[in-house]
Parts: C-alpha cells; sequence; structure tokens
C-alpha cells in the first residue's frame, strides 16, 4: 500500500450536518423524498459543494447525481462510491447520507493529496432508496443497472396525491426524462467496483464498541404474501372436526416461519408481519386469512430451502384442514455477497490505519445488492449509536466515527484507483 491520507473531519461533519437538516418537519424529523422541492434544495447544495472543489458532476435521466474526479489514464474503469440521498418519513441525518458525504469527502480529500492515481472515481448519490411515496424500494440503482420496465415512470403513483412519476420528474427539472429511464443505465465495462459505506442501523457494532465494520454479504431477501382460503362458519354451532379454519392455518404456519429463522442459521430472520382475517369477528371461523412473510439469509442454499420447506409445511397444513391457498411475491432479492479481494483490501486498510473493526452480514437491504450484479461490490458499516436506532429522528452516528469510516473509505478508494486490485 502506498501512502495513506487523510481526510477534513470538520468540513465532513459540517456539510453532513447542514444537508442533513434539510427537510426538516416541525416535529424534528426529517422528510427529504426523492423528487420533492427539499430534495431538489438539497441537492443544489451539494452540486454547490461538488463545483466548488472543482470536480464535475452529472445528473442522469431519473434523478442520480454523480461527482467525478478524473485519473490520469484515459480509458480506465471508474471506481464508484456513494448511497442514497433520500430518507424515510421522520428520518434523521445519517442512514444513506453519510455515504453520500463520506464520498464526496473522499474524492476532495484524494484530489487535495496530490497522490497519482490512474483510474477515475465517482459519487453517486443514489434516488428514491427508500421509496417514501413513489414505492419501490432502490429505484435509483435498479435503474442504473437497467432494472426497470421502459414505461416504469408512467405505472408508478405518488402514494397519497396520486400524482404519476413521470409528472413528479418533469416538475422536478433538472434534465430529468421519464420517457428515458434506459438513459440512466451504466455499462458495467466502464466501472472497476463499487464501495457504500453506510450505517449499520442496529446494535452489534454498539454492543461490541467497535466503530465499523467491513461487510461480509447483504442478506438475501425473500417478501411474500400467503392467501389462505377457507370456510366462515359459526364459532358455536361448528364442530371442530367440520372446520375448514383459515386462522388455524395461519397461526400455525406463523409459528413455523419463526421456527425455520432459529433453525436454519443463527442469523437468519423470518417475520410475519401481521395476519389479516376476514370476516374478523369474534364468532366467526376465519373463511380467509393474508399474512405477508419476510425472509432474509446470507447463505443462497440455506435462504431458498427457508422459503422451499415454508411452502411445504403451507401445503400440508391447509391440506389436512381442506383449505386453498396461494403466493403472492413482493420481493426476491438472492443474497449479494461482498468481493473478497475489497473486503482483503478494506481490511489491510483499516489495520494500517489503526481502525479496531470486524466483519459482519448486513440484513437490511442496500443499493449495493443491485450493483453487486453488474461489478464487484464491498460494504463499510458505521456504528450506530444512540441506542441503534434508524429510521427516525433520534439515528446517530458520532463525528469520530465517521471520521474512521471516511478515512477507510478514501484510502480503499484510492488503493482502487492506483493499483490492480481485481
Amino acid at each position: 500500500m502506498g501512502r495513506l491520507i487523510d481526510i477534513n473531519g470538520e468540513r465532513l461533519w459540517s456539510r453532513l450536518n447542514q444537508v442533513g437538516a434539510v427537510g426538516t418537519d416541525a416535529r424534528g424529523g426529517i422528510n427529504r423524498f426523492a423528487w420533492e422541492p427539499s430534495y431538489k434544495e438539497a441537492v443544489k447544495m451539494m452540486t454547490g459543494w461538488i463545483e466548488k472543489e472543482g470536480l464535475s458532476y452529472r445528473i442522469d435521466t431519473v434523478g442520480n447525481v454523480y461527482a467525478r474526479l478524473e485519473g490520469e489514464e484515459p480509458g480506465e474503469q471508474t471506481v464508484l462510491s456513494g448511497s442514497h440521498f433520500d430518507t424515510v418519513p421522520q428520518g434523521g441525518y445519517f442512514d444513506g447520507l453519510a455515504g453520500v458525504m463520506g464520498a464526496l469527502e473522499s474524492l476532495v480529500a484524494i484530489k487535495e493529496s496530490g497522490i497519482p492515481h490512474k483510474r477515475p472515481i465517482e459519487m453517486v448519490a443514489f434516488i428514491n432508496e427508500e421509496a417514501s411515496q413513489f414505492l419501490g424500494g432502490t429505484f435509483g440503482s435498479k435503474a442504473m443497472c437497467g432494472m426497470l420496465p421502459h414505461d416504469y415512470a408512467y405505472q408508478l403513483r405518488h402514494r397519497r396525491t396520486n400524482q404519476l412519476l413521470s409528472d413528479a420528474m418533469k416538475e422536478y427539472g433538472f434534465g430529468l426524462d421519464p420517457d428515458n429511464i434506459e438513459g440512466s443505465i451504466i455499462n458495467p465495462k466502464a466501472y472497476y467496483a463499487f464501495i457504500e459505506m453506510h450505517i449499520e442501523q442496529g446494535r452489534y457494532l454498539l454492543d461490541k464498541d467497535i466503530p465499523l465494520s467491513v461487510v461480509q454479504a447483504v442478506a438475501g431477501i425473500k417478501q411474500f404474501y400467503i392467501t389462505i382460503n377457507g370456510e366462515a362458519a359459526h364459532a358455536g354451532g361448528m364442530a371442530m372436526k367440520d372446520r375448514h379454519d383459515a386462522m388455524a392455518a395461519a397461526a400455525a404456519i406463523t409459528t413455523e416461519v419463526e421456527r425455520l429463522a432459529h433453525t436454519i442459521s443463527a442469523d437468519a430472520r423470518g417475520t410475519v408481519g401481521y395476519i389479516e382475517t376476514h370476516p374478523g369477528e369474534h364468532n366467526i371461523i376465519a373463511e380467509k386469512c393474508i399474512m405477508p412473510v419476510d425472509f432474509r439469509e446470507a447463505d443462497l442454499e440455506k435462504w431458498k430451502k427457508m422459503y422451499d420447506d415454508l411452502m411445504l409445511f403451507t401445503d400440508q397444513e391447509c391440506e389436512k384442514r381442506g383449505l386453498t391457498w396461494s403466493v403472492h411475491y413482493t420481493c426476491n432479492l438472492e443474497p449479494a455477497p461482498c468481493r473478497e479481494e475489497l473486503r482483503q483490501l478494506m481490511d489491510n486498510t483499516a489495520d494500517k490505519l489503526n481502525i479496531v473493526h470486524n466483519s459482519m452480514i448486513s440484513f437490511p437491504a442496500h443499493d449495493a445488492m443491485n450493483i453487486s450484479r453488474i461489478m464487484p461490490m464491498g460494504m463499510i458499516f458505521l456504528r450506530s449509536s444512540n441506542g441503534g436506532v434508524s429510521h427516525c429522528p433520534e439515528e446517530f452516528t458520532t463525528k469520530e466515527d465517521m471520521v474512521k469510516g471516511t478515512r477507510l473509505l478514501a484510502n480503499t478508494l484510492l488503493q482502487m484507483a492506483a493499483v490492480d486490485i481485481l
């Protein structure tokens, strides 16, 4: 490894807090939603800093923002880093934004260091990862990866106002083009690798008193609805042996989801968020139940097995009760392992920077999952302080941890741009 560089921690913290406050509402949370005025204000603030630092920038046809530091050798593949720029309703300052501002500070610090690097380096601020108003998460990275249909902007409507996404994009400006979603697709051959820095959004690092982690993989997510059809009848009049009770099956399946997650691996997650029951009366046997299931697991075969085993169990439970059932997918993302060479580079770099770190799996989804399908990917997790909470005004990562994570990110990006890692 060549010379290590430092970052400007005061500049990083100041800028993060300035742009982080954009979208503050009266209750203290942050509502910075894609394509809305507060989001546009934040983009203008960030692009102002990009121009001030002598970097170039562009905004693609859907609203992803790129900043670029050129390399010394034309035609070399680009190193990419960033995260999302939007928030959930009543969100905080750090989710997504930590990775965007860390990437921007990394580009500025590398430029200021004067150390030569052959590959260009880009920051990306993904739009609508949270999908707070226009539903369908990780929108910006899906668009970049060519995962959205041509007419997507004409299919999606604002969850509250019913406005078409196409109209919101036109009102937003910046040259966005709902008729050219494909214009946001990047050429994977033009890119070397991607690193996303993000807050952990949990207590794992906090409880271990470790500032950051080099992520092993982003767990696969399988989300689906199971609909069970039975027969309504009087709770007193119908004997137990004669019932076709959808709720009894739903309860058994819910318990099996928990059992499968406990037994498939130490880290697997299985969740049933609720059971919607019809007719929903205390003295009527349920004729229909709808239940959303969420499975998460980093090992591909175990991830598949959880689902397959649950389908078999569901079929058996419904058959013995004389019920019919169906399943409807809403999310089916395979596990995304982080590239081993990038993990080793970040481990070695953290050691040289004397930054205590460990390794962990990400169970929340991130834009990095989509990007991993088209180029090598790595992730850095920062400790979530204040009880590990996130997606709320109370989310917090300390200045010290932000600086440590960004120092690791900057030096990792510089090495990736300067020498052949992959």
